[in-house]
């Protein structure tokens, strides 16, 4: 089937997670690859007195040292909480001396207390505050703010008049000054999730409202955006569930779908959302279902498409397991060499608190992985595919991101009208047979591709029993 795709940058990196690249493409299937969780997981559980349960917020690899801002779940307040680590497996969580905890001791790894940044009070108060912290590294913003956090806070903590988004900031990111006293994003509810673009050098959000849709009020996504900071567009519907959404229901009355929030990320020339999606079971009470992840993508923001099939990203645990009820990520990818790392929340609870064991609910955090690129490919099986891709020739050699260790791999490349060029046909292409991250295109005869630099061209790739998951120049 062919694709309307004109984009032809000079050299990004062409991922096929959509069709924003795709001219034509007919006899594949888009796959998607869940996250390999890690087989030690979880990674991080509620070992301390003032922790409760344990729900990850951002993570950042800084160096050597992998830096983790996260929450506990303790009595009706959530604890802002910091841990470090080596490898991004074992962490410690270290003393910070900063607030006082449940018992009144400062011997903890609290970071936090917005409360605290605006009285003489050490110590943690009855109410939820700083919910779902969004820790972004801003060191265009000054000395003073390397890391600024959005954080949702509701009325009824004591220090705001009215539910919203806040800022503050922060040079090592464990001490904290407070940002503007009223919310920089009035209302909405509490999960919300930013970054800091660094392609596009603007903030970004997801935020989450209820909407009223066919007859449901249900949990949404709105995307807004800001220059600074601190003055937000008004934020708008990103996605909402559709029809296809409700198939897992057969119809039973009260069962329906909700986006609980969406992470987002800036991965190569795409914004990804990792969907929260909410199986909700019990109606307009609105309270009991489980949750996983589903893959979204963006080119702009404003306009969101749902990935392949709608198989989960990031898939809940099975029976027994610690992550059986729900899961949901964090708002961070780490990249690391060949990996990709998510570091997520999971539960063995509905969001409700039933388990079929009737164990009690303890929330903890894993680790899930990807190879680099390889979150979605296109596939083809034995009687093969073919994508043609414009582009404009930015480099010496075409490298591609494949998986043909079962069938083989073949390019060819034509002019910007179709035109043959001379030596890179089919025929001469020396075939990909090998699984690999970064595999070379050759054909015979050595060709070169440098006098075609800078000229407008069409890749074509044909595939048999192979999959393939991004290519570039280079």
């Amino acid at each position: 089937m062919e694709k309307g795709a004109n984009r032809m940058k000079s050299n990004p990196k062409i991922l096929f997670i959509d069709d924003g690249d795709i001219e034509l493409m007919r006899g594949v299937e888009r796959v998607i690859h869940p996250g390999k969780k890690y087989e030690g997981n979880p990674v991080v559980v509620a070992d301390k007195t003032w922790e409760g349960s344990v729900i990850v917020s951002t993570v950042r690899k800084e160096g050597n040292l992998y830096r983790m801002w996260y929450q506990g779940v303790k009595e009706v307040t959530y604890p802002n909480l910091y841990a470090e680590s080596q490898d991004g497996i074992k962490w410690t969580k270290p003393i910070l001396r900063q607030y006082e905890d449940f018992t009144g001791s400062l011997e903890n790894n609290i970071y936090l207390s917005r409360l605290a940044l605006r009285s003489d009070k050490l110590g943690p108060v009855p109410v939820n505050q700083d919910h779902n912290q969004s820790v972004l590294y801003t060191p265009h913003l000054g000395r003073n703010k390397k890391y600024t956090m959005l954080s949702y806070d509701y009325g009824r903590s004591g220090y705001s008049a009215y539910d919203g988004y806040f800022l503050a900031f922060s040079r090592d990111g464990i001490k904290w000054t407070d940002g503007p006293q009223e919310s920089v994003i009035p209302g909405h509810a509490d999960v919300g999730w930013f970054m800091f673009d660094e392609k596009d050098k603007k903030f970004c959000g997801i935020v989450k409202t209820f909407l009223n849709i066919r007859g449901y009020s249900r949990r949404s996504v709105l995307w807004t955006e800001s220059e600074d900071g601190f003055n937000w567009l008004l934020p708008k519907p990103a996605l909402i569930p559709d029809l296809e959404d409700e198939k897992w229901t057969e119809g039973k009355e009260g069962c329906y779908t909700q986006f609980y929030g969406m992470p987002i990320f800036r991965y190569e020339e795409l914004i990804l959302g990792f969907l929260q999606i909410f199986k909700c079971t019990d109606g307009h009470t609105s309270s009991d279902g489980t949750i996983d992840v589903q893959l979204t993508c963006s080119r702009d923001g404003k306009n969101w498409q749902r990935v392949g099939n709608r198989q989960p990203i990031l898939e809940r645990g099975g029976d027994d397991s610690w992550d059986w009820g729900m899961v949901w990520t964090g708002n961070s990818l780490v990249i690391e060499n060949e990996n990709v790392h998510i570091y997520f929340s999971g539960t063995n609870c509905t969001h409700n608190g039933y388990n079929p064991n009737k164990a009690p609910e303890r929330i903890s955090i894993g680790m899930a992985t990807w190879q680099k690129d390889r979150f979605v490919g296109l596939s083809a099986g034995e009687k093969s595919g073919e994508i043609s891709i414009p582009s404009v020739v930015n480099g010496r050699r075409l490298h591609v991101n494949a998986n043909a260790n079962k069938g083989t791999l073949m390019v060819s490349i034509t002019g910007e009208n179709g035109q043959i060029i001379k030596g890179a046909e089919y025929r001469n292409c020396l075939p990909l047979r090998e699984a690999a991250l970064d595999s070379v295109i050759c054909w015979r005869d050595n060709l070169s591709l440098s006098r075609l630099k800078g000229k407008r061209v069409h890749i074509n790739v044909k595939l048999t029993n192979a999959e393939i998951f991004s290519l570039w120049w280079e």
